[in-house]
C-alpha cells in the first residue's frame, strides 16, 4: 500500500428488520475509491456475488452479507468557504443538532472519493457516502432500506449499534408527531414570536417593518398601518405620505404596553396604548371618498380615517398633550395653516389650498403647527409638520376625536370633494367598511370552524388579496392592472411574479373560494401583460415555472368554476402556452448540460442556471396533467396529448431523480439512522450550501411529491419528508424560510397522514402571520422581511380547504380528512359552504355529540356532477372506533373503523346524511 492511501475494511449487512424473506440486489462501485475482496457473510444456497453484485435472500431473522476492503487516497477534507447566509443563520439560530448533522455534510465537507450502494438491476435504489463521511462515523444504520454498514476492524455489531442508538429512538419528528399530543395553534404561537409586536425584531427586517396594508378593492391609493398605528403609503406612491401619534410625555409609543387586532377579521384595525396613566384606543380604516358602495374605477380618491378615544381612570380633570406627526412627501414643504372650520374641524392646507388632513373633535382647541425639518432619504429632504394638541379629559372621562386624511390631497377648487370629506361620519364609515367586505365574503364560499382565529384569518385571506391590485381604470375586461407580489415590497408596476399570482392567488383563494370571476380577470391580464409570441409566459428572473403554472392555474379555474365561457376566452393563450411547454420538452439542452425528456430553465431569483432543476419539472407535470382535464372535460382534441405528455415526463422524473438519490450522498437524520437524499435537480448529486436556501428547499424537490410528479407514498417523497423535517426546517418546527412554499402538508394529505398535516396547517399559521393582525409575510427569518404578500394566505388556505375537503385523483372526493380532533369535541360543528369542487359546489355541516357517542355528517351536492366515491372520515376528539353507520337513516356496513372514514360508492342523491354511532 502506498505512503499516501488509506485502507479500511467495510461490512455491509441486510435482513435485519424484513419480516419476511425477500430478494436484495446490492451492488458496490466507488470513484476515487477503489472496492476489493469482497466476499458475502451469511449466504446460503443460492445467494451469489458476482462483478461486485450480491443476490441474496434475506430476513425473517436470515441476515446476509458482504465485507469487502476500501482503498483511497489519503487526503485532508477542507469545509465550504461561500456557505450562503440563509444557511448559516439555520445553522447559528436553529436546532443545534440539525446544525452538526448539516455541517458534517458533504456539502459542506466536499470529497470527491464516493463509495456508492445501489439496491436494484435499474440503479434507482440506494445512497452513496464519501470517504470522510465512513471515516467519521464509522456505521450507518439505514431502516427504510434494512440495510446496516460497518467501517474498520473488528465490525461493529449491528446489535451494538442499535443499542447505541436506543437514547435517540423516536427522535426523528415524524415519529414525535404519532406520539405526542395533536398540534395545536397555541403551540406554534408560543414557539414563534408575534411579528407584529413592538419587541419583535428581525435584524434583517425592510423599512417600514411590520405593516398591514389597507385599500379598495382594485384601488391605486394605498394606505400602511404599522404596529404603533403609523400610517404611510405604500411602495406603488401614486401619493406620499407619512402620518404618526405619540401622547403623553412624548417618550415614543414602543414602549408603551399595547395590543392591535382587526375587527371580525375585516381590515379595520385597533390599536391600544397604555402609557402614563392613560388609554388610548386607535380605530383605523380606510374608504372612498365617494359612494362605497359604487363600482369604482382603481384612480378613485381614497381617505384614511382614524378614530382616537383617550381615557384615564384619575379623579382629577387633564389635559393630555397629544401629537401627530404628518410629512406629505414633496407637499410638506409647502404647508402654511391650519384652518379651522365648523364644529370643531381643522384642516391642514397648503398654499395652492389643497386640504392635506382633517382634525375633527367637538372640544378640540385649535392644534399648534411646527414644521421639522427631517432627514434626506431616497425621496430628497423633506419636511415633517408636528400637530401639538392639548386633549381635554375629565375625572374618569373620555376624549375622542377623528383624522382625516385624504389619498390624493383634495384640491381647494374642489369645492365637493371638500365638503365629502369633512362630512364623512366615523360610525356610518365603519359600517360601509364592514358592508362593502362581507358582501365579498358572502360572494364565495364560507368555512367555519370551532376555532375563531381559523375564521378570522379565513376572513382576512380575501381581503388581503383583494388590496393588492393596481387597477388602471374602471373594474372592467381588458383594464390595464399591476398584480405586485405585495403593496409594501418589490415593483408595483405589472405582474413580476405570475406563478405567485397565478397559482398561489388566483387558484388557491380565488378559485377554491368561489371568486372565479376575480381568477378569471387576472389570469386573462397575466397573458396579456406577460405572455410573448412564442407562447412563452414571462416575468421576473425569467421563472421556468411562469409558463406552465399558467397552464395549472387555467385548469384549475376551469375545473373548479366549470365557466365554459371563461375557459374559452383563456384557451387560445393557454394553448400557445402549451406548445411552449410541449416544445420545451422536446428541446435538447443547448444551454448546458441537460437530461433527455426533461425541462431546463432558471429556477429563481438568485438561480438562473438552466438545470432540470425539480421546482420545474413538478409545475411542468401539474400543468400539463391539470389542463389536460380540463381539456378533456370539454372533449377537446388536444386532451389525450397533454396526459400522455405529463405521463411520460412524470415516469422521466421518477426515474432520473431516484438516479440522482443514489449518486447523493446519504443524510443522517435526528434518531441517528441514515437515508438517501434527493437532490433539487436531476444532475446534482447533494445539497448546495453555496446556493441561498430556497434552491434546495423553498422551491426544491419536494414540489415533486405536492403536484404528484412523484409518487406521494414512494420513497423519494419519504426521504424529503423526513429529511426536510429533521434538518431543513427552521427549528424542527416544521417550517421554511418563505412559508408560502410549506409545501409538505399537501404531501402528508396526499400519504395519508393526518397528523402531520394538522402540524404543518398550524405552525403556517403561526409562523407566516402576525398573531396579533393577522398579516402574512415573505420572509420569516435570516433575510429581508416584507409584509402583504397574499400567496402566503392562498398556501395556507389550500391547506386549510384541503384538510377539510379534497378530491382524489381516483374522482374520490373526501370530506373531514385531517379535522383537528378539537374541532369536533362535543357540542361543537364544523361548516363549510358552497364550496367549489370538481364536483360543483358542496356543501357540508359535521356535528358532534360525541358525549353521547355520535357525531353526524350532512353532504349536500349543488350539481348533477357526482363523485365516483363520497368518503367522509370522522376524527373522533377521544380517538374512539366507529362501531355502527346509517346513512340516510338505513344501516351502513361499508365502513372503515381504523381509517375513521365511512364510503359511499357512486353517490346519486343530492343529499347523504351520514351517522356514526361509538
Amino acid at each position: 500500500m502506498a505512503d499516501d492511501e488509506t485502507s479500511l475494511h467495510l461490512t455491509l449487512s441486510w435482513g435485519h428488520r424484513s419480516a419476511r424473506p425477500q430478494p436484495f440486489v446490492l451492488r458496490i462501485s466507488g470513484e476515487e475509491l477503489n472496492v476489493g475482496k469482497s466476499r458475502l457473510v451469511g449466504a446460503e444456497p443460492g445467494d451469489t456475488l458476482a462483478d461486485s453484485t450480491a443476490r441474496t435472500h434475506a430476513g425473517a431473522g436470515d441476515v446476509d452479507g458482504l465485507s469487502c476492503t476500501l482503498t483511497f487516497p489519503d487526503r485532508p477534507v477542507a469545509t465550504l468557504t461561500n456557505v450562503h447566509s440563509l444557511w448559516r443563520y439555520l445553522w447559528y439560530h436553529g436546532d443545534p443538532e440539525a446544525a452538526r448533522r448539516l455541517q458534517s455534510d458533504p456539502a459542506y465537507r466536499p470529497d470527491s472519493r464516493h463509495l456508492t450502494i445501489t439496491l436494484d438491476e435499474t440503479g434507482t435504489s440506494g445512497f452513496t457516502l464519501t470517504a470522510d463521511q465512513i471515516l467519521r462515523q464509522r456505521s450507518f444504520w439505514f431502516p427504510e432500506l434494512d440495510l446496516f454498514l460497518s467501517a474498520g476492524q473488528p465490525p461493529i455489531a449491528f446489535a451494538d449499534h442499535e443499542a447505541a442508538l436506543r437514547p435517540r429512538q423516536g427522535l426523528r419528528v415524524l415519529d414525535r408527531v404519532l406520539r405526542e399530543p395533536e398540534a395545536s395553534y397555541a403551540a406554534f404561537t408560543n414557539r414563534w414570536e408575534d411579528m407584529g409586536s413592538p419587541t419583535f425584531t428581525n435584524p434583517h427586517s425592510i423599512p417600514p417593518g411590520h405593516i398591514v396594508g389597507l385599500s379598495w378593492d382594485g384601488a391605486l391609493h394605498k394606505f400602511g398601518v404599522d404596529r404603533l398605528a403609523g400610517v404611510q403609503n405604500d411602495y406603488g406612491k401614486a401619493d406620499e405620505f407619512r402620518l404618526a401619534l405619540d401622547f403623553g410625555e412624548f417618550d415614543g409609543l414602543a414602549q408603551a404596553r399595547l395590543t392591535q387586532r382587526l375587527t371580525e377579521g375585516l381590515p379595520i384595525i385597533v390599536t391600544t396604548f397604555a402609557k402614563d396613566g392613560i388609554h388610548c384606543e386607535v380605530e383605523q380604516l380606510v374608504r372612498p371618498l365617494n359612494d362605497p358602495s359604487a363600482a369604482l374605477p382603481g384612480n378613485s380618491p381614497m381617505v384614511f380615517l382614524q378614530r382616537v378615544r383617550l381615557t384615564h381612570s384619575r379623579t382629577d380633570t387633564r389635559r393630555i398633550p397629544f401629537r401627530l406627526y404628518l410629512d406629505r412627501g414633496s407637499e410638506a414643504s409647502m404647508i402654511q395653516e391650519v384652518s379651522p372650520g365648523k364644529s370643531g374641524a381643522f384642516a391642514l392646507m397648503d398654499a395652492a389650498r389643497r386640504t392635506l388632513l382633517v382634525i375633527q373633535g367637538r372640544t378640540l382647541p385649535t392644534p399648534r403647527l411646527v414644521p421639522q425639518d427631517v432627514p434626506a432619504s431616497n425621496q430628497g429632504p423633506g419636511r415633517r409638520h408636528r400637530l401639538d394638541l392639548e386633549v381635554p379629559l375629565s375625572a374618569g372621562g373620555t376624549a375622542e376625536f377623528l383624522v382625516k386624511l385624504p389619498s390624493p390631497s383634495v384640491v381647494g377648487a374642489d369645492a365637493k370633494a371638500r365638503t365629502a370629506l369633512l362630512a364623512l361620519d366615523f360610525r356610518k364609515s365603519r359600517e360601509a367598511v364592514l358592508r362593502y367586505w362581507t358582501r365579498h365574503l358572502q360572494r364565495g364560499a364560507r368555512f367555519e370552524v370551532p376555532e375563531a382565529t381559523v375564521n378570522e384569518l379565513f376572513r382576512a385571506n380575501l381581503w388581503h388579496a383583494l388590496r393588492l391590485p393596481r387597477r388602471h381604470g374602471p373594474p372592467t375586461p381588458g383594464t390595464r392592472i399591476d398584480l405586485p407580489y405585495s403593496n409594501f415590497a418589490y415593483d408595483q408596476v405589472g405582474i413580476p411574479w405570475p406563478v405567485n399570482q397565478a397559482v398561489y392567488v388566483d387558484y388557491m383563494l380565488y378559485d377554491l373560494r368561489g371568486h372565479h370571476d376575480v381568477s378569471s380577470e387576472e389570469l386573462a391580464a397575466m397573458y396579456r401583460v406577460n405572455q410573448e409570441p412564442n407562447g412563452h409566459v414571462g416575468g421576473f428572473a425569467n421563472w421556468g415555472v411562469y409558463t406552465p403554472a399558467m397552464l395549472y392555474s387555467v385548469g384549475q379555474h376551469f375545473l373548479l368554476s366549470n365557466d365554459r365561457a371563461s375557459f374559452d376566452r383563456l384557451l387560445p393563450p393557454s394553448l400557445r402556452a402549451l406548445d411552449w411547454c410541449l416544445g420545451e420538452l422536446r428541446r435538447p439542452g443547448s444551454d448546458g448540460p441537460s437530461i433527455p425528456g426533461l425541462v431546463n430553465a432558471p429556477l429563481n431569483d438568485l438561480s438562473h442556471d438552466s438545470l432540470p432543476w425539480a421546482f420545474n419539472q413538478a409545475y411542468f407535470v401539474a400543468g400539463l396533467s391539470t389542463f389536460g382535464r380540463a381539456l378533456h372535460r370539454i372533449q377537446h382534441p388536444r386532451a389525450s396529448e397533454c396526459a400522455d405528455a405529463a405521463n411520460a415526463l412524470r415516469a422521466t422524473v421518477q426515474q432520473t431523480f431516484a438516479r440522482a438519490s443514489v449518486r447523493s450522498p446519504a443524510v443522517e437524520l435526528a434518531d441517528g439512522t441514515w437515508m438517501p437524499y434527493v437532490p433539487s435537480h436531476a444532475l446534482a448529486s447533494g445539497r448546495h450550501f453555496n446556493l441561498w436556501y430556497p434552491t434546495d428547499v423553498d422551491t426544491g424537490s419536494l414540489h415533486l411529491p405536492r403536484l404528484r410528479a412523484l409518487e406521494p407514498n414512494g420513497p423519494l417523497t419519504t426521504y424529503l419528508l423526513q429529511d426536510h423535517e429533521d434538518n431543513l426546517l427552521f427549528r424542527q418546527w416544521g417550517a421554511i424560510n418563505e412559508p408560502v412554499y410549506n409545501m409538505q402538508g399537501t404531501a402528508y394529505l396526499l400519504r395519508d397522514q393526518p397528523e402531520a398535516a394538522i402540524r404543518t396547517f398550524y405552525t403556517t399559521m403561526a409562523c407566516a402571520f402576525s398573531h396579533c393582525a393577522l398579516e402574512p409575510v415573505e420572509h420569516r427569518w435570516g433575510w429581508g422581511q416584507y409584509f402583504g404578500p397574499p400567496s402566503t394566505d392562498g398556501a395556507w388556505f389550500e391547506l386549510y380547504r384541503n384538510l377539510l375537503i379534497r378530491e382524489l385523483d381516483d374522482d374520490t372526493l373526501l370530506v373531514g380528512q385531517a379535522t383537528p380532533r378539537t374541532w369536533l369535541a362535543d357540542g361543537q360543528h364544523i361548516e363549510v359552504q358552497r364550496a367549489p369542487t370538481y364536483f360543483g359546489e358542496i356543501n357540508f355541516r359535521i356535528d358532534s355529540a360525541a358525549n353521547a357517542g355520535r357525531l353526524k355528517a350532512t353532504v349536500k351536492f349543488d350539481d348533477t356532477r357526482r363523485p365516483s366515491t363520497l368518503c367522509v372520515r370522522l376524527r373522533h376528539p377521544a380517538k374512539q372506533l366507529i362501531r355502527s353507520v346509517t346513512v340516510n337513516g338505513r344501516r351502513w356496513t361499508d365502513f372503515d373503523p381504523a381509517k375513521e372514514w365511512v364510503q359511499i360508492p357512486a353517490p346519486r342523491a343530492a343529499r347523504y346524511e351520514i351517522v356514526a354511532s361509538y
